[in-house]
């Protein structure tokens, strides 16, 4: 299996964001979008505003804390995110009005992180990444795995 590159973002101080794209069924097209890895985050966000243009619906509320704040967010499945020309489906996430640097990013957390192996590059600015990691990654048996069941409720799981 061969590694995807990604070009982190020069237009923004933080070495995490790139450009990315997420799908959106109403114009069956994708969108660009600025997406940041953030290790400390066990869910993925996404901006409601976003998560409402995709044309998918929201589902639960629940209270998230986020950037040592406390934020009203509703489940929601990102169809497709797009990174490099890889395609990533069904991505759990959660949409609320978060603030900050940012609100109009959509934060990729664990729960997608942790089923990549990456190598990322400062002097080149840019990170590699493949979904499903060998077992032999050391946190192939710690990988956080959320999801909605059939009945529409959220599920989170930590092996190990």
């Amino acid at each position: 299996m061969t590694y995807s590159t990604v070009a982190l973002s020069t237009l923004f101080e933080h070495r995490y964001k790139f450009d990315a794209s997420i799908y959106n069924i109403h114009k069956k097209e994708f969108g660009n979008i600025i997406i940041f890895l953030d290790t400390g985050c066990f869910n993925t966000m996404i901006p409601r505003y976003i998560a409402e243009q995709t044309g998918r619906s929201l589902g639960f509320k629940m209270q998230y804390s986020l950037g040592g704040g406390i934020v009203e967010a509703e489940a929601f499945s990102i169809e497709k995110i797009m990174i490099a020309d890889a395609v990533i489906e069904r991505v759990v996430a959660f949409a609320g009005n978060y603030k900050g640097s940012h609100e109009d990013d959509i934060i990729l957390g664990t729960n997608v992180i942790n089923n990549w192996e990456m190598i990322i590059s400062k002097k080149e600015h840019s990170f590699q990444f493949r979904e499903n990691p060998p077992d032999s990654l050391p946190n192939k048996l710690n990988i956080y795995q959320n999801f909605f069941n059939k009945e529409g409720n959220y599920i989170c799981i930590q092996d190990g």
